[in-house]
């Protein structure tokens, strides 16, 4: 007697596209789910179907800003990842000074936060992408893998391009691709033990990031060999680069393991900002503490009220600030029109000051200095929660502030998504928005940005941005960056016959 021919397999949950929200690559169709969620069947959709791997923009279907995903996209997260994108372009292009009483004062804020709230999103995108609540596994975890391997590498092309256009900009999209293939081997790690690696990344990143250049160095190596063959491309990317690895892992960390907790409860979201609040509490309200005492030249000093003469905001600590390739164009010191006097000229005007004069003392780590200057003893200037120092304080308070801000925004978006539209359809698009506005900086390079008092290049480049944004979304489901990346990583690990 034969075997009776085995049933089909359920259908599962969806799959995950590029913005981090479950997906749909087709019709509710059996043949689009190969196995059951955690089967060892891989998940492709049928070779028959060519809409998935199609060079061509898939149209919108069905209720607006769900893109592929149809109704169970995260509208919150995509509107989290579109206030992030707005917030680093006011760090690029807005005139921000201290308080909370000033518009320009409120976009200080976005200083360092806001790549860390992109970053802690990035993390939360790489769990979706991965399963979700049920990790992938077997064939399916492999073909995520390698999806991921291709994606990275698109990423840092992308990079390179942006790179071209000389912009005054510390791009992240290489050490985006960086964070994602060191998060590959962690996609089937538990939750609690991805929240304990964020952990150990936030409290020892930074000192790692400081020490060990500074210990090579007194041992007669270096991390900054002199020729520039791009054999040093792993140590920049996780020690001495703007974004070090090292310390910006504990966001990719804490958001994969939020990507793997239920998040269909409003109870559930209430309690992550919570939490979220009370990392930001602890981590400012310690660095704050914390300065006072081991730096009282140059103590942590938080504005309330902007004064009437913005140079009244500066320390010597938030001069080096705001001379740091991060946020050019941002807390200008007074007198100075544009980014572009914002980092004092060296040899062949090349805009890095010459080492040993005084513009090139204030320049602190991650900044245009190609040396390391701080040394083992001066460990202690991680006592502060200066943004991009990657101290513990600023690492635990940021994050604290990225886990509100998805909380909040996920919450809103249950009751009222269409209020979130603006951002959200940015969000959605966050690797087009941000080479595009990049491309923008690289078209006004040649005029004068007058920046006084005025945000009125931000405010254009934001508006503009979502505007392009709502009406792009009106029509396709996925953002033109969005698409390229996703047929070129679907194509490359389709399995042939």
């Amino acid at each position: 007697m034969t075997d009776a021919p085995p049933a089909p397999p359920a259908p599962e949950s969806p799959a995950h596209d590029d913005g981090g929200s479950p997906q749909r690559p087709g019709p509710a169709n059996p043949a689009y789910w190969a196995g059951p969620a955690g089967s060892d069947t891989s998940a492709t959709p049928s070779p028959r179907d060519t809409a998935y791997y199609s060079w061509r923009l898939p149209r919108r279907q069905g209720a607006y800003l769900t893109g592929t995903a149809g109704p169970n996209r995260l509208t919150g997260l995509d509107a989290a990842r579109g206030l992030a994108l707005i917030g680093m372009m006011a760090a690029h292009a807005a005139f921000t000074t201290c308080g909370l009483t000033t518009l320009p004062g409120l976009l200080n804020q976005s200083h360092g936060r806001s790549s860390i709230l992109f970053a802690t999103i990035a993390g939360f995108s790489l769990g979706l992408m991965s399963g979700g609540r049920n990790p992938h596994r077997g064939e399916r975890l492999v073909r995520t893998r390698l999806r991921l391997m291709v994606r990275s590498a698109m990423l840092l092309v992308l990079a390179a391009v942006m790179s071209w256009l000389g912009t005054p900009v510390a791009i992240i999209l290489g050490f985006y691709a960086a964070w994602l293939v060191l998060g590959i081997p962690f996609l089937r790690v538990r939750p609690s033990r991805l929240f304990l690696l964020a952990g150990a990344c936030a409290l020892t990143g930074g000192v790692v990031s400081v020490g060990l250049p500074a210990l090579a160095q007194e041992l007669g190596l270096t991390l900054h060999p002199p020729m520039g063959d791009g054999n040093n491309a792993v140590t920049d990317f996780f020690v001495t680069g703007t974004y070090p690895g090292v310390v910006w892992m504990a966001f990719i960390f804490l958001g994969l393991g939020l990507s793997r907790l239920d998040w269909s409860r409003g109870a559930n979201l209430r309690r992550l900002a919570g939490a979220g609040l009370l990392c930001a509490v602890i981590g400012y309200g310690s660095g704050w503490a914390l300065s006072q005492v081991v730096n009282p030249e140059f103590p942590e000093t938080f504005h309330l009220v902007s004064p009437a003469d913005p140079a009244e905001c500066f320390s010597a600590s938030e001069l080096s600030s705001s001379l740091v390739v991060n946020d050019p164009g941002s807390s200008l010191p007074a007198g100075s029109n544009s980014w572009k006097d914002a980092v004092p000229d060296g040899p062949e005007g090349s805009g890095i000051p010459e080492p040993g004069t005084a513009d090139s003392s204030v320049l602190s780590k991650g900044a245009l200095s190609t040396e390391p200057t701080i040394s083992l003893p001066e460990l202690r200037y991680l006592a502060t929660t200066e943004p991009h120092s990657g101290s513990p304080f600023e690492v635990i308070g940021s994050a604290g502030v990225a886990m509100v801000v998805i909380a909040v925004a996920q919450l809103v978006a249950r009751r009222a998504r269409y209020l979130l539209a603006p951002l959200a359809a940015a969000g959605s698009m966050s690797l087009t928005v941000y080479c595009g506005h990049l491309v923008v900086f690289w078209m006004l390079r040649s005029t004068s940005l007058a920046y006084g008092e005025s945000n009125l290049l931000w405010a254009s480049m934001a508006a503009g941005a979502c505007a392009f944004a709502m009406a792009w979304f009106a029509v396709f489901a996925r953002g033109p960056l969005e698409h390229l990346v996703h047929v070129v990583s679907v194509r490359a690990t389709r399995a042939r016959g």
